[in-house]
């Protein structure tokens, strides 16, 4: 069986810069190298009382850094089938439960349905006023659902089919629009304000 010979221990540079490739902290380094707490990772890399760090203990370090974690588990089970105990690692806490997404929430006004993908206060509000202001201007019955895609940041329309005699209607739907929704897409472009900063693809 072969065995390493002549080693030497990587100096403090050396061991520096591979703390800064791999871009761990002291406390990852000390954890991969398996310090307890009365010794430093900074006395291996130069700081006060120096060290040299062991034949076994680098072995440790790249067998970790170059093995997956199964071959990593075939490991330590070879060292507690030779006798060893020891812990290792503490059990992962468990992870919290993502927040969940919103329900959408949805009413119909004036014969047009306005959705908020997450039920989100400000959208619906904004809707609603644009809603009323369709109403008002007689061109309810061309906006069948006024969306609010939530992750976009975005409102939609759904327009019935355009009619030559409905164009000025639909103007009346844009205006009512760019008075009360803060970001709407229209006729394929992006608004604000009533101005197109964007194009909607």
């Amino acid at each position: 069986m072969k065995t390493i010979d002549n080693y030497v221990p990587p100096d403090a540079a050396s061991l520096r810069r591979l703390q800064e490739r791999l871009g761990y902290s002291d406390a990852q380094m000390a954890e991969l190298a398996g310090l307890d707490e009365a010794v430093s990772w900074s006395s291996y890399i130069g700081g006060p009382e120096p060290r040299a760090l062991g034949r076994p203990r680098l072995l440790a370090m790249a067998a970790r850094l170059t093995l997956d974690e199964p071959a990593w588990q075939g490991v330590l089970a070879a060292m507690r089938e030779a006798g060893a105990r020891f812990d290792y690692g503490a059990p992962d806490a468990a992870a919290p439960a993502p927040s969940p997404i919103p329900a959408p929430e949805q009413e119909t006004k004036f014969g047009m349905l306005l959705v908020s993908d997450r039920g989100a206060f400000h959208e619906m509000e904004q809707l609603r006023e644009f809603a009323h202001h369709v109403h008002e201007s007689g061109a309810s019955d061309l906006v069948r659902t006024a969306r609010y895609d939530s992750g976009a940041d975005l409102c939609r329309f759904t327009l019935a089919p355009p009619r030559p005699e409905d164009a000025a209607r639909r103007d009346r739907v844009f205006d009512a629009a760019s008075k009360t929704i803060t970001r709407f897409a229209f006729d394929g472009r992006v608004y604000r304000g009533g101005l197109p900063p964007e194009s909607d693809g």
